[in-house]
């Protein structure tokens, strides 16, 4: 079972109004032509929430000063390309293309660059605190020994797609902390200063409303659904390395699981 990163639902639900939807994109003159418009609009569609509705043909050929002809084509490339979805009466919304999860144990940084995006994050807040009755049970720590609590948001090519939170033994990773830039990969910075290599993980999938902080963090809106992730990763030792819970956009993410008959 895994996720996979998901486009837009059957029938879109608007979340902007068209003169929402990053009006800062938009230019105008001769070099707001053919191509040109393509590619500013395939700009906004990357900017805009999955399911957001785009300005009408009216509203782009009046910014751009051309033909509604020439909005149109640029358009129908889009919803070739698998960017927009029409809607007969509605209008055309942004789709984000569905792209499958390798089975491969990824870091998020690994698994954003496998799909072509750019990962980073945001929102870096970091601790080091005693750790819980259930986080230490996760580590294989005592009660109240010393945890790395790492919080941010991951985004991809700048869009928000996960709150990350995972914890750490600050005993078995001391100055972590420090050596550690707001948005490396974890799994690369365990890698080059301790020598640690992450080999796989279990994980728990659940599902789980996003708190009013969560979702303006995300944004996305309040008491949306959104995966829940938990992970205890491992080491080419066997030892437990880090406890995650993090929280995946619900719009962004499905589940994908491989079933088959048993052979007897």
């Amino acid at each position: 079972m895994h996720l996979v990163e998901r486009g837009s639902p059957t029938v879109p639900r608007p979340r902007h109004e068209p003169h929402d939807v990053a009006p800062d994109v938009f230019t105008t003159g001769d070099r707001a032509k053919g191509a040109h418009i393509k590619d500013v609009l395939a700009s906004l569609v990357q900017r805009s929430r999955d399911g957001a509705l785009l300005p009408s043909e009216r509203v782009l050929a009046e910014r751009f000063g051309v033909a509604r002809m020439t909005v149109r084509g640029a358009i129908d490339d889009l919803e070739a390309r698998g960017l927009v979805r029409r809607v007969s009466g509605r209008g055309t919304f942004v789709q984000h293309p569905a792209l499958t999860h390798s089975e491969i144990f990824r870091s998020f940084s690994e698994d954003m660059r496998h799909r072509g995006l750019s990962p980073g994050a945001r929102g870096y807040r970091a601790r080091t605190r005693p750790a819980t009755r259930d986080v230490a049970g996760r580590l294989g720590v005592e009660p109240g020994a010393p945890v790395h609590s790492i919080e941010r948001i991951r985004t991809a090519d700048g869009i928000p797609m996960a709150l990350e939170r995972t914890n750490l033994s600050a005993d078995r990773f001391a100055n972590l902390l420090t050596v550690m830039n707001r948005d490396e990969s974890l799994y690369a910075v365990l890698a080059r200063e301790f020598g640690v290599r992450l080999e796989s993980a279990e994980q728990t999938v659940s599902i789980a409303r996003l708190r009013p902080a969560e979702a303006k963090r995300l944004e996305v809106a309040e008491d949306d659904a959104a995966f829940l992730i938990e992970r205890v990763s491992v080491d080419t030792m066997g030892n437990v390395v880090e406890f995650g819970r993090s929280l995946y956009r619900g719009d962004r993410y499905a589940i994908q699981m491989h079933v088959s008959r048993p052979t007897t």
